[in-house]
């Protein structure tokens, strides 16, 4: 009697097994083997990912899709940084239809707008697939749209530019005019991928070339002078007069902007093994007629096992403040000076 039930249980047993595992079994879908027998390609751009879960698979997809979109287009942080500091109080009809469209940023530094996921499908062995895919038609109509009020900006700030005599304004103006066209270019780029027809129709009543030659004109017409006190080796001097370079400032004894302050770095005893140097920078930059512009200040300490290591420790920490904020600073009293005017 005993074995005919423990017989019964496991066949039972079994049963259910067989049948679970009949349930879970999920053929895979056609998209996997060939994504354009669901997303034609005269209708969609579209990639496949694969990882161990939806959320990492859906950003391989993404990674996927963006190498379509390698842009030939060189920009640096200084233009990215002021094109989102100029466009992040206005008001676009993609940024608003969250429902309908996403922005994506890529670990390839392409940001893909409307970016769509469609169903995922994991296999026998636990791996998720998703596919990410791009509607050519309406991607491409947010690109105009898009592209087109970057056009209207920048056509405002050319015109606030060409009627201020105000030298450090209009290289505000130009520059943020710069900003905005440098990522247009990236836009349109991605456009003549998407939805090439669309990109030969638009007529942009500027130049991008043109833009940055007259942005870099402007900025080599300020000058600018450095000295900062008790900075022995000059370092730190050589170090903020780069950084300026960099912004387009040329150097000279006769300045419309002034950067002064004053570097100090002291052995410190904590009465521990270990050696530690104190460090305190201050910065101001002025303009022709000595109003403050931005100040810097930092300070802190750093330990090696001699003094001369902390030292230089101490020196890159000040290297790398002067290198992220003042840079980001002299943006912002850029950036502040024509969102006023927006």
């Amino acid at each position: 009697m005993k074995k005919g039930i423990i017989f019964v249980l496991v066949s039972m047993l079994v049963l259910s097994c067989a049948v679970y595992a009949k349930k879970k079994k999920v053929d895979p879908p056609k998209w996997l083997g060939n994504p354009k027998s669901e997303y034609p390609e005269n209708m969609y751009l579209s990639a496949i990912g694969e990882a161990d879960s939806r959320s990492m698979a859906e950003n391989m997809a993404a990674a996927n899709l963006s190498k379509i979109f390698e842009s030939n287009v060189k920009t640096d942080e200084t233009y990215t940084q002021r094109y989102q500091e100029l466009t992040k109080n206005g008001q676009t009809s993609y940024e608003d239809q969250s429902d309908v469209t996403k922005n994506v940023n890529i670990q390839s530094g392409q940001t893909l707008i409307n970016l769509e996921f469609g169903d995922s499908y994991t296999n026998d062995m636990g791996r998720v697939f998703v596919i990410a895919y791009l509607n050519r038609m309406k991607t491409g109509q947010i690109y105009e749209e898009k592209i087109n009020e970057n056009a209207a900006k920048i056509e405002y700030y050319q015109k606030l530019s060409n009627e201020s005599s105000d030298l450090l304004f209009k290289y505000a103006a130009l520059g943020a005019a710069a900003a905005i066209s440098t990522n247009n270019e990236i836009l349109l780029d991605q456009l003549g991928i998407i939805f090439p027809s669309a990109k030969e129709m638009l007529q942009l009543n500027y130049n991008h070339t043109d833009i940055m030659k007259q942005s870099s004109a402007i900025a080599k017409q300020i000058s600018f002078q450095v000295k900062i006190k008790n900075d022995e080796d000059k370092k730190i001097t050589i170090l903020v007069e780069e950084l300026m370079n960099d912004l387009g400032f040329v150097l000279s004894h006769e300045y419309l902007l002034y950067v002064d302050g004053t570097v100090l770095f002291e052995d410190t005893d904590l009465q521990r093994e270990e050696k530690f140097v104190r460090y305190e920078l201050q910065l101001q930059v002025s303009d022709l007629y000595d109003n403050t512009i931005l100040t810097l200040d930092t300070k802190g300490r750093e330990g090696h096992i001699s003094y001369p290591e902390a030292r230089a420790r101490a020196v890159r920490s000040v290297e790398k403040e002067i290198k992220k904020e003042l840079k980001k600073k002299m943006i912002s009293y850029f950036d502040s000076m024509v969102l006023k005017k927006s």
